[in-house]
């Protein structure tokens, strides 16, 4: 009898346990939660969807895209999608797994596509004379004349590029072309557009000797019917400010610009205290002849022939260790004063600053 109570109970224990074992295992595994942060930009509102339900917005006058959300996950299907406000076109989804806890995922819309990448494009430059478009894959996103300064945010997918194209307004001729590359967070297009060229990259390096100053510059005339079309020297004279005396360095320095406008650079050393300044003349090039056929224009009237400048006109003041870019244009001087006449020298246009 007792035997047999034994055996029963050892049944039923058995049989206990394999029942909670089984209700142990059929158990479902709990929800995990993860942590999602989207990152980004966008140019028109966006819903963030899970489970059907929106779990967030981004609106597109903020420009930034910087949620985070807490998301129970309970299998590998979960997913986290993303449309337009107002529409059922899903324009993206991820899916999210249930760990790690802390998730990432980049969004860029441009109201077009979403891209997984954006770099910071700096265009920085003058443009002379015009005005210039500049053009992500064929569409205009800057139009700008003058000094330019502009930073975008260029939308690109890992591991491709874009191109940016920059053409005069109201012509098709592609002036400069640039790549854009996914894998540089920061690039720039630094330019100078003198009306009919540009030129890009624009670098100002600093003197050799930290002593001097160096500029680039081009020459362009006021005169073009009286100009004949050569070659000029800028001769440079130490102007004293306190006696007004200027005279011409010794040996001569000559700086040859071209006729077809294009830059070139030289080295000034230092002058002779902080009372001076640089003054220069314009000559032919190789000459101490004026590069003018006539000198009667509407504001060189007769009766003002030319005379020698002698360093008297045209500054040019010096900073020890700086470089710059210039634009010298000339300039007539009248002297009213017996014997009367008309000095030519130059006007500086400091196009530094837009390359620095």
């Amino acid at each position: 009898m007792k035997q047999k109570i034994f055996t029963i109970f050892f049944l039923i224990t058995i049989a206990t346990i394999i029942s909670c074992s089984k209700e142990r295992i059929l158990q479902p595994e709990p929800p995990k939660i993860v942590q999602l942060s989207v990152t980004g930009s966008t140019t028109v509102d966006l819903e963030y969807l899970y489970k059907d339900s929106v779990v967030a917005t981004t609106k597109a006058g903020t420009g930034d895209i910087n949620i985070k959300t807490l998301l129970s996950v309970k299998n590998q299907d979960a997913k986290m999608q993303v449309r337009k406000k107002g529409t059922n076109e899903i324009l993206f989804s991820k899916a999210v797994p249930p760990s790690p806890f802390d998730q990432n995922v980049n969004i860029f819309y441009d109201g077009t596509k979403i891209y997984d990448n954006a770099v910071s494009l700096l265009i920085k430059g003058y443009a002379l004379t015009g005005e210039l478009e500049f053009l992500l894959d064929g569409n205009i996103i800057l139009s700008k004349s003058g000094a330019v300064n502009s930073r975008s945010s260029i939308l690109i997918d890992k591991g491709t590029t874009r191109e940016i194209q920059v053409r005069k307004k109201g012509e098709t001729n592609i002036l400069l072309t640039k790549t854009i590359e996914s894998t540089t967070p920061q690039q720039s297009i630094q330019f100078f557009f003198d009306g009919i060229k540009i030129a890009d990259n624009v670098k100002l390096d600093p003197p050799k000797n930290p002593s001097n100053m160096v500029i680039s510059a081009k020459f362009e005339t006021r005169y073009a019917t009286q100009f004949k079309n050569v070659d000029v020297d800028i001769v440079f004279y130490a102007n004293n400010q306190t006696t007004k005396v200027a005279t011409k360095i010794n040996p001569e320095i000559r700086f040859t610009l071209p006729k077809d406008g294009s830059f070139n650079t030289i080295e000034l050393p230092p002058l002779p205290g902080t009372n001076y300044i640089y003054s220069f003349d314009i000559y032919e090039k190789g000459t101490n002849n004026v590069p003018y056929s006539s000198l009667t224009t509407p504001l060189i009237p007769a009766g003002f022939p030319f005379k020698a400048n002698e360093g008297r006109f045209g500054v040019l003041n010096f900073e020890a260790g700086k470089s710059k870019l210039y634009v010298i244009r000339d300039k007539n001087n009248l002297i009213t004063t017996t014997p009367r006449g008309t000095s030519l020298s130059g006007e500086l246009t400091d196009l530094s600053q837009y390359f620095q």
